[in-house]
Formats: C-alpha cells, structure tokens, sequence
C-alpha cells in the first residue's frame, strides 16, 4: 500500500478555460522534517514537554502554511496540550488530549470549520501511521469561502508522529525518539475556483516507517486549504485567507 497522500480530482473547466477536462498533476512525496534535537533524557515540566510537541508539529508546516497561522498559535497549542497532562502523570501521551485538539484551530479569524463546508470522511487505515481520506465531490465556489480575488486553491496534508513521554521523578524521557516528529506531507497543485462540481477527492496518507510505528507514538493530521490569486502572468499567495485544523488525533 502507498505511504504517500494521492489525491486525485477532476474538473469540469468553464468556456473561459476551453470546456475540457483536465487531470491536474499532483505532487505526491513523504519526508522526514528536521527538528531540534530531543535527548534520550531531559528535564522539562509539562508544559516544556508540550512545547515540544507544539514544534513538532509546527515544524512540519511549509512556508506558507506558517503564514496562514496567527501569531501565538504555537503557545496556544502547547497550552492546549498541557492541560492534558495531569502533574502526577508518568506517561505523557498526545492522545489524552485528542478530544480537545481535533478541531484546533491555526487562524481564529478564518477558521476551517467555518470555511469549509464540505466534510472530509477521515478512518485509520490498515496499519497505526496510515490515515485513509475521502471527500465527495464539492463545488468550489459553493462549499469553500474563497476570497475576493482568490482564482485558485490549494488542498494541503501534513500526518505527524508524536512519541509519547515517561517521566521518572525530574527527568523525562522521550519513547520512541527515532519516531518523533516523521511526517507524511502532501499538496495538492493550483487547483481553478470553480461554479461546477469536482470529482471525489481520495486520499492516503502515511508518516515514514509507519508499519513499524510503535505504539507508544501517535499521529496529528493538519489539513490545510491555501488561496491564490492568478494576475500579470503569476500567483500571488493570499495567507490571511488560509484556512486549517487538526482533524485527527490518533
């Protein structure tokens, strides 16, 4: 089975766009993001250890999904995480605070939630690590809030590994250390706004190595939607307009 997201899609272009249908060509790759170094042992309270977690995941982001953030959300996001580690806690684990992160938020002012009304059918798939995604077809222009000005899009995945944490009185180790921070990333290319509806949308996403993932390592998967705008030959990145979630904490 692929360890790659692969979405495929199809559209219907306008009169504008010569009536014909066209298969965009996807880029489709895994990569391992480098991350500040985390050692065997270290010591850190709660909220460090959420922090960790937080740059993880940020680390993970590209360039202009980080723009799409607003400022503080790594903070927040570490706050968020931190509430679920209890103090007397020696296994610190993401997915005691999956219910609280599924749904976060990266830009409060144009959220995901709000601006997407198309639902993405998300399952576990074969193995811990792979995440399997479908999304029915949707019209662009009806189920997106796209910008003024916005002629393009962009759909965007990133599948994290998170190890979980052992405390030992001061000091914490970190589990699984090779499988920390491993993402599974993919975008899609430009896609056109469009009145008429896509194709269903199919996706599978793995971090590296995910068959041999332990499980004492959990996953975060962030989707993403990016916006441009097509003028004088080129595209223009509109990121006070992105919009994009944890969608699930597993």
């Amino acid at each position: 089975m692929s360890h790659n997201l692969e979405l495929r899609s199809t559209f219907q272009l306008s009169s504008e766009g010569l009536g014909t249908l066209v298969q965009p060509q996807e880029t489709r790759y895994t990569k391992t993001t480098p991350i500040p170094e985390v050692k065997e042992s270290i010591q850190k309270n709660n909220y460090g250890i959420a922090t960790l977690i937080s740059k993880a995941v940020f680390n993970a982001l590209d360039e202009e999904m980080k723009e799409m953030t607003e400022a503080y959300t790594s903070k927040r996001l570490a706050s968020l995480i931190n509430k679920g580690f209890g103090e007397a806690e020696k296994h610190l684990s993401i997915k005691n605070t999956n219910e609280a992160l599924e749904g976060f938020e990266f830009n409060t002012s144009n959220t995901f939630e709000a601006g997407v009304t198309s639902k993405f059918c998300l399952r576990e798939g074969s193995h811990k690590g792979h995440m399997i995604m479908h999304l029915p077809a949707f019209i662009p222009e009806k189920e997106l809030n796209i910008p003024v000005d916005a002629t393009n899009f962009k759909i965007c995945a990133r599948l994290v590994s998170v190890s979980s944490f052992e405390r030992n009185g001061e000091q914490v180790t970190i589990i699984n250390k090779d499988q920390h921070g491993k993402v599974g990333i993919y975008e899609t290319t430009m896609l056109p706004v469009l009145r008429i509806p896509t194709q269903p949308l199919t996706a599978q996403l793995s971090v590296p190595t995910a068959t041999n993932i332990s499980t004492d390592t959990s996953t975060i998967l962030v989707m993403g939607i990016k916006f441009y705008a097509y003028k004088d030959s080129k595209f223009s990145f509109m990121p006070e307009h992105g919009m994009m979630k944890i969608m699930k904490v597993s």
